[in-house]
């Protein structure tokens, strides 16, 4: 049974069906704790729907346009924000200049707790008018609780310069789906310890925050089949695998004329495979460009 506590987010209140979870073997801890995680994962998925709109409006905003990608947050959610983000550079390709992020504290906050800054709107606006944001930007503000002060603010100010605004909260009555243009409920819970949102709402975050981006970057033209298209070959490894691809797909192409393709657009796989199909370089990065969903652009050809 849950404690019921007046204007508490859920993942804020106690769940007494844990009380004794300091007493119980260490096994017993652990399958309550991973029973809490796989309720996370139930909980994105029920929201796919609202998901699939999210992605659909943020690509729409994103492609062909010089539109940015912003994660806004204070805590535990900006540090899987920025993890989210951080990764979509070596992924998909995803240029620096349009990939943001807005935190609470600054970056010192990743590794440390900074006093007040959850709580400070002021710094906030401030941070989203440094940005110059138009209806270019999608900024999303991920807030367990709903009710951060900060991650409110962000979302305020982001919406009012006409950016797409998305929410991602675990508590259905949080300010924050209601002030972002796609609201996305991970409805977790009380946490196993409550109160630590690192837990099964940080789980939920995670799996959303993966799920959005990765469909978001299919969408914007980074992917073919099941295959990353902007995998940053900075290794033997993975230049290798942008051979592999290549020859997969122009079965006609030699591995060793694969090479040399890629090597002389300087890795750029989507660029060699529209090339390797006939089109001259100009036109192949005149149709990269436009941020199609690359099987929309491959089919073409």
């Amino acid at each position: 049974m849950v404690k019921e506590t007046l204007n508490l987010s859920p993942t804020e209140t106690v769940d007494t069906a844990y009380a004794a979870f300091d007493r119980q073997p260490i096994d017993v801890q652990l399958q309550a704790l991973l029973e809490g995680q796989a309720r996370a994962i139930l909980a994105v998925q029920s929201r796919i729907p609202e998901l699939a709109k999210a992605v659909e409006a943020a690509s729409d905003r994103l492609r062909g346009s010089s539109g940015r990608l912003i994660y806004a947050g204070a805590g535990c959610s900006i540090r899987l924000g920025v993890q989210d983000g951080v990764e979509l550079v070596p992924t998909f390709g995803w240029p620096m200049a349009r990939l943001e992020y807005l935190i609470a504290g600054g970056p010192d906050a990743l590794s440390a707790s900074v006093e007040g800054a959850e709580d400070d709107c002021r710094s906030a606006t401030e941070a989203v008018a440094a940005l110059n944001l138009d209806s270019d930007d999608v900024v999303i503000g991920i807030a367990a609780s709903g009710n951060t002060p900060y991650t409110c603010q962000v979302i305020r100010s982001a919406a009012a310069c006409g950016a797409l605004t998305i929410g991602v909260s675990s508590n259905p009555a949080g300010q924050l789906l209601a002030l972002a243009d796609h609201g996305l409920l991970t409805e977790t819970g009380p946490e196993v310890l409550a109160g630590s949102t690192r837990l099964a709402a940080g789980t939920a975050q995670k799996a959303l925050l993966n799920a959005l981006s990765t469909a978001l970057m299919t969408a914007l033209g980074r992917v073919l089949g099941n295959e990353m298209l902007c995998v940053q070959a900075t290794n033997a490894k993975l230049k290798d695998r942008q051979v592999r691809i290549l020859v997969h797909q122009v079965p006609s192409i030699s591995m060793v004329s694969a090479r040399e393709l890629l090597q002389s657009v300087h890795w750029d796989l989507r660029l060699a495979l529209l090339m390797a199909k006939g089109l001259p370089q100009s036109d192949a990065e005149a149709a990269v460009a436009s941020e199609e969903p690359f099987r929309a652009i491959w089919s073409r050809y």
